[in-house]
């Protein structure tokens, strides 16, 4: 079984949906340190007009000092939902897919939901239902996990995998630099690292700013073309043993 952990993003790029549709289960690593100015509560669209990006977010309750992610709540007073909605009013003209995204985002912002964590997660989990993604989605905070000694940075990954008993797990390029193979290999599990392509698109101009919020992809490209676009990656598996 394939397998992934990762934390829960707002509405998170396509790199991130292509992680998904690698693996067979995908586990939200919800139990960490909120972070702001993150993915976690930040992602971004593009001005139309200039052709730059801006950050989107949802209004959160001021945390405490280190406080943790699953208890940050959303400030739904703030209204930012309908914000968000108003601010895709530049995609309008020139967004071959404008009407259905935003039809499928009204639906999504209309849950009831109260913490960002949760936010984050079932918003996910529809987007990726809706793009045709099969995975079995579950949380870290769903288990009741137990380890002699707390892991370290870039172990979290590995000992989450050998609890569920996987046999490949799979993370973002980003862990290259810390996730090392031996202590994978050591477990008897195959490490790999995803390549997402981020395909080039007409954004309505002339150039092209990849990375941008699964939001942008579905606006310019559509449910079935988006749903191509994340399927097209490779794995860069890693072993000590070579």
């Amino acid at each position: 079984m394939k397998f992934a952990l990762m934390q829960p993003y707002f509405f998170p790029y396509v790199g991130y949906f292509s992680l998904i549709h690698s693996v067979e289960h995908f586990m939200f690593f919800d139990d960490v340190q909120y972070i702001r100015k993150s993915w976690m509560c930040r992602n971004r669209l593009l001005n139309i007009q200039t052709q730059k990006p801006y950050y989107i977010r949802p209004e959160v309750q001021k945390p405490p000092y280190q406080a943790s992610l699953p208890s940050i709540k959303i400030d739904r007073t703030k209204k930012w939902e309908q914000r968000l909605l108003e601010q895709l009013s530049t995609y309008k003209k020139k967004a071959r897919f404008y009407r259905e995204t935003r039809e499928f985002l009204e639906v999504l912002l209309k849950q009831d939901y109260t913490g960002l964590a949760d936010f984050n997660i079932r918003s996910t989990i529809e987007i990726s239902r809706y793009l045709g993604l099969e995975t079995k989605f579950d949380r870290y905070t769903d288990h009741d996990f137990w380890f002699e000694a707390k892991p370290g940075v870039g172990d979290w990954g590995r000992e989450v995998a050998r609890k569920v008993g996987a046999a490949k797990y799979i993370n973002s390029p980003g862990g290259e630099d810390f996730i090392y193979a031996d202590k994978f290999d050591a477990l008897g599990i195959k490490l790999g690292f995803i390549q997402p392509e981020l395909s080039r698109y007409w954004q309505g101009g002339t150039d092209f700013t990849p990375g941008l919020s699964i939001i942008d992809v579905l606006l310019f490209n559509g449910k079935e073309k988006t749903a191509e676009m994340l399927s097209q990656y490779t794995i860069k598996w890693i072993s000590s043993k070579t």
